[in-house]
């Protein structure tokens, strides 16, 4: 599987970008809204054994069943799934991308997180913040000696051109750190205002 920013060159799609329906009935629109979905109309009709959905995407009407599937809950009753119209997985949610193209019309299918080849956001940044903290911790592990907040010391018996390059790259990967910290708190506070 794939980890949050890119697949075979190409970005992955965030799942923030997407309409969302979830198996309990709730309808979420895309939180990084397409001025073309302002229009468009959705409606859905929970069934037995599936859900309608119906919807306008670019001035036309569509129809989608989807099926539905129940796995028995702990203390009675059961719990609903939808089962991906693609590749037939249990997901709780099916999405339906705005900026997604087929040709050279939007995508009109909902289907599940691994069909579209989507992924969170905040996973995208994560992953750049740790795998920078994780090689910050492997050189102070392997490289440099006491660290304290206003002094790093040099290994006894180390060189000092080695102590250098490795202080100088730690000093690189922590300014990396502070940025994606920053630009993660950036784009959170887009969601928020």
């Amino acid at each position: 599987m794939s980890r949050g920013g890119r697949r075979h060159g190409r970005p992955h799609l965030p799942v923030e970008s997407c309409h969302s329906l979830s198996a309990g009935g709730y309808f979420q629109f895309a939180q990084m809204w397409a001025g073309l979905d302002e229009q468009d109309y959705f409606e859905w009709v929970f069934g037995e054994q599936s859900v309608v959905i119906r919807f306008t995407r670019d001035g036309r009407k569509h129809a989608q069943e989807i099926a539905l599937t129940f796995t028995p809950c702990r203390f009675g009753g059961r719990r609903a799934w939808f089962a991906c119209p693609s590749c037939g997985r249990r997901v709780g949610k099916v999405y339906l991308p705005c900026q997604m193209y087929y040709g050279d019309r939007r995508v009109v299918w909902f289907r599940c997180r691994f069909c579209y080849d989507l992924t969170y956001l905040q996973r995208q940044d994560r992953d750049k913040y740790w795998t920078f903290k994780h090689r910050a911790e492997r050189i102070e592990e392997r490289w440099l000696g006491e660290i304290s907040e206003d002094w790093i010391s040099k290994r006894k018996g180390q060189h000092r051109r080695t102590f250098n390059k490795w202080f100088e790259k730690r000093e690189a990967l922590m300014e990396k750190i502070e940025k994606s910290e920053q630009a993660f708190i950036a784009r959170l506070a887009t969601f928020f205002t």
